[in-house]
């Protein structure tokens, strides 16, 4: 059987050591192997003098130090799981994006390192979130958070059903509660929340799910909400709320959630 594989970015910042320690915990609890990433710039021919294209390509001193001290995190973080670092040349973002096309899932921090090519402060997150064929995590806020719910934002479109079911099925790995928001911007009662958790619930017996409706600006109020939950689920590019992801909803979530959060996608 083969195991299911994790891929984390590692700069060396701050927030891309959190988001190792998570991709390692997560990693230990799904039985999958783990992939710590880093980019480096391709050595130029001319400044460097040397004939060997492979001498090129090989990382500095500096990535070197970086990609190591990642993997000791992520060792200490979860022993029992394989952990294997790769320093691969190019910018962060492609870079991210190819070695985790087979990933189960990508996992970032929510704030780069300058020093990293391609890593300008909070600009790899949004480009793998908004990118990436898989589901991505960027980690950010309360980054060790292990209680509260898994939070879930519900409209009445047919895209929210998929998105509903990977809460479901993270609030199960994680033995959490789910708590489903659909939002208003105006007066009005929906029953889209209960109908659609109703369907999922039977799936997934165990988790206890709470739906709520209430009004406000939909990126507002799951901002706020994240305090107090341990992950935020929502849907890749287009998940109600009249508009993008990487809109006003999840521009929102990604630089002001506080929790990590799942860009779910199939």
């Amino acid at each position: 059987m083969i195991k299911p594989r994790i891929v984390v970015g590692a700069d060396g910042s701050a927030g891309a050591t959190a988001a190792v320690r998570w991709a390692a915990a997560e990693a230990a609890l799904r039985e999958a192997d783990l992939r710590v990433v880093t980019a480096f710039h391709r050595h130029h021919p001319v400044l460097h003098d040397t004939t060997d294209p492979q001498a090129r390509q090989a990382p500095d001193d500096d990535t070197a130090a970086v990609l190591h001290a990642a993997v000791v995190v992520a060792r200490s973080a979860a022993p029992g799981v394989e952990v294997r670092g790769l320093a691969l040349p190019g910018y962060a973002a492609p870079v991210l994006l190819h070695a985790a096309e087979v990933a189960a899932l990508l996992v970032v921090g929510s704030r780069g390192n300058r020093r990293m090519p391609g890593m300008p402060t909070g600009s790899v997150g949004n480009q793998v979130a908004t990118q990436s064929l898989g589901s991505v995590v960027v980690v950010r806020g309360r980054s060790g958070a292990d209680t509260g719910p898994v939070l879930v934002g519900v409209d009445d479109s047919p895209a929210s059903g998929p998105v509903i079911g990977r809460a479901f099925e993270e609030a199960s790995l994680h033995r959490a509660p789910l708590l489903a928001i659909t939002v208003r911007t105006g007066p009005g009662e929906s029953t889209a929340a209960e109908d659609q958790l109703a369907t999922w619930q039977e799936k997934y017996p165990e988790v206890t799910a709470e739906a709520e409706v209430v009004t406000g600006r939909p990126d507002k109020v799951l901002a706020e909400r994240s305090a107090q939950a341990r992950l935020v689920v929502v849907g890749p590019r287009r998940h109600g709320f009249e508009g993008v992801l990487l809109g006003e909803v999840g521009t929102r979530l990604l630089h002001q959630a506080d929790c990590p959060v799942l860009i779910a996608r199939s």
